[in-house]
């Protein structure tokens, strides 16, 4: 590491909810919760002593607090407790210090308890979640900005609150929308980078982006994105547009747009999706006059995406050329994220099951699922500002997009469940149409990036894809979290960096000490690299072929549809 830089991964303030792989995550079920307040139940009835001490202390502090002559203080970077009031009304100073005196005896009396190992740690996940639900902002009476915007408009900010609300309840499930849902149109607005679908069917539409250039990359680029969202993250506004971009710096550009299931297609698994991808790799090989593809899996996507290059691989089919993943884990690993604490056999089974009753893991399933990894900033900020406040959503790509989940088949969703609780793919024991899934045998380059703040697929975990493969690996770590990676706004690059080092041992600490920092957008080095893998020819004067023709617009229909 270069002296006066920063170490890969380094990051100011406290540490929590680590993380967590999106299968993982698909493996726990809201019982799990309630399992874990139960043991904080159970506890405290086992341990009444440490109980009452908590309990006396508390009460001790509360008294004080009346009296007002506690000392405590709200942690006034939190914004939560940001406004003035919190520090010069007497009333919202002592509620805050009340807040600050219970979540304090929690913590006292977790460390105090006879909850060991797993059991502790789930019991402090939980609880940190019970604080967040509980802090007084998050109630009119305790939300000192709101009271006073109420007094303000003459209540006018609650009337245009509960419209919010009740808009939410008929078409958010019930959730606070984290974005206006009128404020971009697909095909215009967003995923607007000129295309045509030159193949579709049940499973998916394969889009060919124009080129934007009279001479282009001779190798193809096939993006295969996430099942649980849209493919257009790599397709917002034109100023955050990936699929702009490499068009516009000569690259060969095809996506993959998955249809979002229903319970009829409850059977499609991960051999369906598999042989998708090598499908679309066919398609766009043919189409680009035979060349070998570069491939590359995004979040969830990269799962499958790996498996088609095994699968491949096993094949003997020298379709792919390179292969670039962003921001997912093929490695997982119990024990190393909040989420996975909650993962067990019982919970697996009870995910499967519930999936397998309804045909699909449905918008709300995963909306929660992801909710549950930040209930503060997910969930409860909307409450305050859509309905307390009685704002209007935020008009932003990225939330927009993120509100735009889909659904996941009974069977995809339980091979998933599988792949992570049984790390199948990392211990070369997957199994995909039939074929024996060895990333070792995979020869061809490939490109891992993740971001620093990533609390989906925390960095370390990606990290564990480069020693999968049997050829050149490259790992690149990036200063965004998970979506921004792929979204970021031009002209940021000055606020934006990235590590990079010449080698990838087994540890990471070993990387991060040898990693070199840089200034910039990681694209700009990931575009470079791709270009390595072909010659500059003319640019092609129409899109598709003779055998696999345009029939739409980019970004096709199933990306309409809900």
């Amino acid at each position: 590491m270069a002296e006066g830089t920063t170490r890969p991964g380094d990051t100011s303030g406290p540490r929590r909810n680590e993380g967590v792989a999106m299968n993982t995550a698909l493996g726990i079920d809201r019982q799990s919760f309630v399992d874990a307040l139960g043991a904080v139940a159970t506890d405290a009835l086992r341990h009444p002593m440490e109980l009452l001490r908590a309990g006396s202390k508390l009460q001790a502090e509360l008294f004080r607090i009346t009296a007002g002559s506690s000392d405590l203080t709200v942690d006034r970077t939190d914004e939560r407790f940001s406004d003035d009031a919190w520090s010069t009304s007497p009333i919202f100073r002592r509620m805050g210090q009340a807040y600050a005196a219970w979540t304090r005896s929690l913590d006292e009396w977790l460390a105090g308890s006879g909850l060991q190992g797993i059991e502790e740690q789930r019991a402090r996940f939980v609880l940190s979640i019970l604080k967040d639900l509980s802090a007084p902002p998050n109630t009119l009476v305790g939300n000192p900005e709101a009271l006073r915007k109420t007094w303000e408009t003459r209540g006018a900010n609650l009337v245009k609150g509960l419209r919010n609300f009740v808009d939410d309840v008929q078409h958010n499930h019930g959730y606070p929308a984290v974005a206006d849902r009128a404020a971009f149109e697909i095909g215009k607005d967003v995923a607007a980078t000129e295309g045509a679908v030159v193949y579709r069917d049940e499973l998916m539409e394969v889009i060919h982006y124009k080129p934007r250039t009279a001479i282009v990359n001779s190798t193809p680029l096939v993006y295969i994105f996430s099942q649980v969202n849209r493919f257009y993250l790599g397709d917002l506004t034109p100023d955050r547009s990936l699929f702009k971009q490499l068009v516009d710096a000569g690259i060969q550009l095809f996506a993959v747009s998955w249809r979002n299931p229903t319970p009829e297609q409850r059977d499609w698994s991960l051999d369906t999706y598999t042989e998708g991808v090598v499908k679309a790799c066919h398609i766009a090989s043919h189409i680009c006059l035979d060349e070998p593809v570069n491939l590359i899996g995004v979040c969830a996507g990269g799962l499958v995406t790996a498996a088609a290059a095994g699968l491949m691989q096993s094949r003997d089919d020298d379709t792919v050329n390179s292969l670039s993943l962003f921001i997912n884990i093929l490695d997982n690993r119990p024990g190393e994220s909040d989420f996975s604490l909650f993962v067990s056999e019982r919970s697996v089974a009870a995910q499967k099951q519930m999936v397998k009753a309804k045909g699909v893991f449905s918008e709300r399933d995963i909306f929660e699922m992801f909710a549950m990894l930040r209930v503060e900033e997910s969930v409860m900020s909307f409450v305050r500002s859509n309905y307390f406040m009685g704002e209007d959503p935020l008009k932003h790509p990225l939330l927009f997009w993120s509100m735009d989940y889909t659904r996941m088949p009974a069977a995809f969703q339980c091979d998933m469940l599988d792949l992570s609780k049984d790390n199948k793919l990392a211990k070369q024991e997957l199994r995909v149409c039939g074929k024996r899934i060895d990333l070792s045998q995979i020869r061809y380059p490939a490109y891992v990036m993740a971001g620093s703040t990533d609390h989906i697929t925390p960095w370390k975990a990606c990290y564990r894809s480069t020693q999968l493969f049997g050829g050149d690996v490259q790992f690149i770590l990036t200063n965004q979290n998970h979506t921004q990676t792929i979204s970021n706004k031009a002209g940021a690059a000055k606020n934006l960096k990235y590590w990079i080092a010449d080698s990838v041992p087994a540890d990471v600490e070993q990387w991060a000490d040898i990693a070199t920092e840089h200034t910039g957008v990681w694209r700009d080095h990931w575009i470079a690299w791709l270009k390595t893998f072909g010659e500059d020819i003319p640019a092609r004067s129409s899109l598709g072929s003779n055998e696999y023709a345009a029939i739409d617009k980019a970004p096709g229909k199933y990306v309409r549809e809900s």
